[in-house]
């Protein structure tokens, strides 16, 4: 299969996308590709419709990347994306980058409900994911088995600010502080 171009104006955004970007999220990607680069493939259908990497192309956009390499593939092997000089921080901070965006956007609950009604979403959303996602307790029947043998004990606080800015600015404390910490968004 011959590898092709494309412009990111050619790629169609999917409007039955669940995830959200915040501006935080949208705020990293584009920080990331600023320092970074491309470093990652994102996915689309023979008719150049987004499955995977929204957030990534809309990003490149706002940024004026526009080319776009294409390599057909039928899903049987990997696709590396090769980055050659970097140094030991720039690797850190593209793994780093790479992983934190996404842990900032967020689900649209309405929309994986809409999906899951016509596609089967499991293993990825149970119906008391979606559930909750929506605001809403599931039956107490529905219900799975008590699992709490499993789990590991777990201490958290949860902190409201008036503004993202307050927010990170916490973040960022505790992190430097050595705490596990994410933010979240509502």
């Amino acid at each position: 299969m011959p590898n092709s171009s494309l412009k990111t104006t050619d790629l169609i955004p999917d409007k039955r996308n669940a995830r959200k970007r915040t501006a935080q999220s949208s705020h990293l990607i584009k920080e990331s590709l600023k320092r970074y680069g491309t470093a990652r493939s994102v996915v689309i259908d023979e008719n150049n419709m987004l499955i995977a990497g929204h957030g990534t192309v809309e990003a490149a956009k706002a940024l004026g990347i526009d080319k776009v390499k294409v390599i057909d593939a039928k899903g049987d092997e990997l696709i590396a994306v090769r980055r050659s000089g970097w140094t030991d921080s720039e690797k850190v901070g593209a793994n780093l980058a790479d992983n934190r965006s996404s842990d900032l956007s967020e689900w649209d609950a309405e929309m994986l409900n809409d999906l899951a009604a016509d596609h089967d979403i499991n293993p990825w959303f149970s119906e008391d994911d979606i559930l909750e996602l929506l605001g809403e307790t599931p039956d107490s029947d529905d219900l799975a088995d008590d699992q709490s043998d499993q789990l590991e004990d777990n201490f958290q606080i949860l902190i409201s600010f008036d503004s993202e800015l307050e927010q990170s600015a916490a973040l960022e404390t505790l992190i430097k502080q050595g705490f596990s910490c994410r933010a979240l968004n509502s």
